[in-house]
């Protein structure tokens, strides 16, 4: 009878321990969940950017080109206020998220004067409309092609932005022919940015949600990097 009510006991007290251990599982990643988004919005509202884009605005003023200024701000605006929308919803359209990157990379294109064009496929087996992404998911790297890798170009730079379908999941390509990542960074620095680590962190997130194997490789090229994003294949109905 000891025995017995000794066992009990011990599972009773394994059970709890195992219960406790799973809610402190639960915690931490909701915990991640939530500082990983909240470091997605920074990096996503740079303050850099931020900067640089009110500084172009006062440029164009100051040089009496009222037409670009205003344009220029209009298109900030925008973006501004989507990310700000976007920013506490967990998956945009395809539609709209390509729609954010082209206004960005017009923006950016501006403030270099156009010395990049860029060009954007989507696989007619993808439905626009009817497939989701998370908000920005592919900035970061649009945002090292062009700072990193075509702004230390003297011109001709070209960023192509392509989204495939393969199985139950997508994937989405960004190439550029910049100078590369062993032109782009001094030896002993990180190559890898902060939004890249976050996006990281957001793909890390959603194949745990989705018991889904996404991932993100990079390859330099002869010229440029080429940067590939496997995400899976999410369906608003």
């Amino acid at each position: 009878i000891l025995l017995a009510l000794l066992s009990i006991a011990g599972y009773f007290l394994y059970k709890r321990r195992r219960d406790d251990l799973e809610k402190k599982k639960v915690a931490e990643f909701k915990a991640k969940v939530a500082e990983t988004e909240l470091k997605a919005l920074r990096s996503q509202m740079n303050p850099h950017f931020i900067f640089n884009s009110l500084n172009s605005i006062s440029d164009f003023i100051s040089k009496n080109d009222t037409t670009q200024a205003n344009g220029y701000l209009v298109k900030f605006a925008k973006l501004t206020r989507s990310i700000l929308e976007n920013s506490e919803k967990k998956w945009i359209t395809l539609e709209e998220d390509l729609e954010l990157m082209e206004l960005y990379m017009q923006l950016e294109g501006l403030r270099l004067k156009n010395k990049f064009d860029y060009s954007i496929a989507v696989d007619k087996n993808i439905e626009l409309d009817n497939t989701l992404v998370p908000p920005l998911i592919l900035q970061p790297f649009i945002e090292n092609s062009i700072w990193h890798g075509i702004a230390k170009k003297e011109k001709d730079g070209k960023i192509n932005i392509e989204i495939k379908k393969e199985g139950n999941m997508m994937l989405c390509i960004v190439e550029d022919n910049g100078v590369g990542r062993s032109r782009a960074v001094q030896p002993n620095q990180d190559k890898s940015s902060l939004g890249v680590k976050i996006t990281g962190n957001r793909i890390d997130i959603i194949n745990h949600l989705n018991n889904t194997k996404g991932a993100i490789t990079m390859a330099d090229k002869e010229e440029g990097l080429r940067v590939a994003l496997k995400l899976p294949l999410e369906l608003q109905f």
